[in-house]
């Protein structure tokens, strides 16, 4: 059984390559070593600029890798760093969550169980981004080509007129599926996230399920069959 602490290794590091993907699909091109993922120029609105993939990263040397000028963000996946002084603020406190694959999903009520299917092409992702955030920049945050990246699946559950009325994005990264980005467009984020873990579990069958939440959206994962694994940081400058 894998260990706590590597569990969250391997969502962090599953999450890091997510945060590339994005970064690299708008010309930004991060590293990587045993201590972190960062990027040396500004990454896109809402991604941070540098991951922790281990819990002895120092302040220091992460803000040397970075541009950490007004608006930057690091993600701190062990909740360890004090970035106060270098004059941070704590954004967002959340919880890395993780779904084995024999834990036993949540039955669904029946008769509402929704069909969720790829996105594919740049159509349907302007469709699945406009019912995912109210944002007028978000359409410029996750491009199409990310839907030809390896392991990644823009998931959505339509309603009877074809509309988005919920999604989620699947990023499979060998050992691990993370899931994030999970909304309902009706508010029932407990429904999304228990319908979207078992579209996982048809995509990428047999591995477990990584992810972070923070607030009421913990809870759901929860509800879900996730395991809550510990707490980690995003700040921001």
């Amino acid at each position: 059984m894998t260990s706590t602490p590597d569990r969250i290794a391997l969502a962090a590091r599953n999450n890091a390559l997510w945060c590339d993907a994005v970064a690299r699909s708008h010309g930004v091109r991060g590293t990587f070593d045993d201590e972190a993922w960062a990027a040396p120029t500004r990454t896109p609105p809402f991604y941070p600029d540098a991951v922790t993939l281990s819990p002895t990263a120092e302040e220091y040397d992460l803000l040397a890798r970075i541009d950490d000028s007004d608006g930057c963000s690091v993600k701190d996946s062990w909740a360890r760093l004090d970035l106060t002084l270098e004059d941070f603020a704590r954004l967002v406190v959340g919880e890395w969550v993780w779904l084995d694959p024999s834990t036993p999903l949540p039955e669904q009520t029946p008769g509402s169980s929704r069909t969720w299917r790829r996105v594919r092409g740049a159509d349907e992702l302007a469709q699945w981004v406009q019912a995912w955030s109210s944002d007028p920049d978000a359409a410029a945050i996750l491009r199409p080509s990310l839907l030809d990246e390896p392991g990644v699946h823009v998931l959505a559950a339509r309603s009877e007129t074809d509309a988005v009325v919920a999604g989620a994005i699947l990023h499979v990264t060998g050992e691990v599926a993370g899931l994030g980005n999970v909304f309902a467009r009706d508010g029932d984020v407990n429904r999304a996230w228990r319908e979207a873990a078992a579209a996982v579990r048809e995509v990428a069958p047999g591995i477990p399920l990584v992810g972070w939440e923070a607030g009421a959206t913990v809870d759901a994962a929860v509800a879900a069959g996730c395991e809550r694994l510990g707490p980690l940081t995003v700040w921001l400058k």
